[in-house]
């Protein structure tokens, strides 16, 4: 209420608003019912956590002193009462913590539940497996979940289930757990699964409530897709890289997301044409051929051998800032101020990076780190500079 207060009284000033509208929103405000902040779920929901290990470490200790079926029959009952809980609260779950405080921990004793039964009758499985089966049978009551972080906790761990198992479906005659040829497959898996169930959640009224975190997920997977394939490109550790273009998965997702993007109903044709066109180039990042051959060439640093364009680290960073260029207008061309910030970030800091792999061991002399200093300090100035112009150009471009 302070900050509504705080709101009317500067619209007011400005004649936005006259003195009894002031009064009557200020009432209106003051009946509807406060829900709980933030910090108060936050501290019910880590009680919750902090409670279960406390059980778990007792449990531990004599577990097995403790017959089967005692441990089923004990893990059913704190079920049964945990869904009791969720039902009585299930009114209140618009402004109160006990629904978001019992649905967590009943999703994690579902968790837990899957490892006890897994244990008891040896059945066996894959850690990822377990989690993919878990989000399955919980998402109904996840799909009731109010709190942002019950939505992401189920999120986090359906997208790590979901993703090793798809990866699983390729590599069965490889060491799954040390191989570091499945790296590349997951890299570029993880943000094209993520970005087809980010544009799902959109379209899907009662998915609604997991964009935002998918959302999150999409940017982080796409991140770190981008750096695995800049890193092994520039440095020419491209092993299974190929993998993944034998995953007949690879192309349906692909698939999918061009023409989720394609059909997106709010996108202007510049978006689609932007983002389409990042996809492309992140797909021909991963390709085998294409831009890169099988040897390694440099053009930067101590090793350089070749002329500029014949250099994989030139190529591999004009790829990536060109991915990350297309990928700025897009977000400043739909008012996404805060991935229009992240990523005009990440481009200053591929320069930054660009710089390093240029001088080389130069950058540890005196001379060299001041150079550093003032290329870094000159990119933040034009990143804070030409951040407000690019944006206003990008949201203003038009298709």
């Amino acid at each position: 209420m302070k900050n509504v207060s705080l709101y009317l009284q500067r619209w007011v000033q400005a004649g936005l608003i006259t003195p009894e509208q002031q009064v009557a929103i200020t009432e209106f405000e003051a009946k509807q019912p406060q829900r709980a902040s933030w910090w108060l779920y936050s501290f019910m929901i880590l009680g919750a956590v902090i409670i279960g290990l406390g059980i778990i470490s007792l449990i531990a200790a004599n577990w097995s002193e403790i017959p089967d079926s005692v441990k089923l029959g004990s893990d059913f009952a704190l079920l049964t009462l945990l869904a009791g809980g969720i039902y009585s609260q299930y009114p209140q779950r618009l402004h109160g913590v006990g629904f978001e405080v019992l649905t967590i921990s009943f999703l994690l004793l579902c968790l837990a539940s899957i490892g006890l039964i897994a244990q008891i009758f040896h059945t066996g499985g894959a850690w990822y497996h377990a989690l993919l089966f878990w989000a399955s049978i919980t998402l109904p009551l996840s799909l009731f979940a109010r709190h942002v972080f019950t939505r992401f906790f189920w999120v986090t761990l359906f997208l790590h289930g979901a993703l090793w198992s798809m990866v699983k479906l390729h590599f069965n005659s490889v060491d799954f757990y040390s191989d570091v040829e499945i790296l590349p497959t997951f890299f570029l898996l993880a943000p094209l699964f993520v970005a087809v169930l980010y544009g799902l959640s959109n379209r899907v009224h009662k998915l609604l409530g997991f964009a935002g975190s998918l959302f999150f997920w999409f940017q982080i997977s796409a991140v770190a897709s981008l750096v695995f394939i800049d890193g092994s490109r520039s440095m020419g550790e491209t092993s299974g890289l190929g993998n993944a273009w034998h995953m007949t998965l690879t192309y349906i997702i692909t698939g999918l997301l061009v023409v989720g993007v394609a059909t997106h109903p709010t996108y202007r044709w510049l978006n689609k044409i932007l983002l389409l066109s990042a996809l492309g180039l992140l797909l021909l990042y991963y390709q085998p051929g294409g831009l890169f051959s099988d040897e390694h060439y440099t053009t930067l640093g101590a090793d350089a051998g070749v002329s500029w364009w014949l250099g994989d680290d030139i190529r591999a960073a004009l790829l990536t800032l060109t991915i990350l260029f297309l990928y700025t207008i897009h977000a400043g061309n739909i008012g996404h101020q805060r991935t229009f910030n992240l990523v005009t970030f990440l481009i200053g800091l591929r320069f930054v990076v660009l710089y390093f792999q240029a001088v080389g061991g130069l950058a540890a002399t005196g001379v060299g780190l001041i150079l550093s200093g003032l290329l870094i300090i000159g990119v933040a100035w034009a990143w804070h500079s030409w951040r407000e112009r690019l944006r206003n150009w990008s949201k203003g471009a038009q298709a």
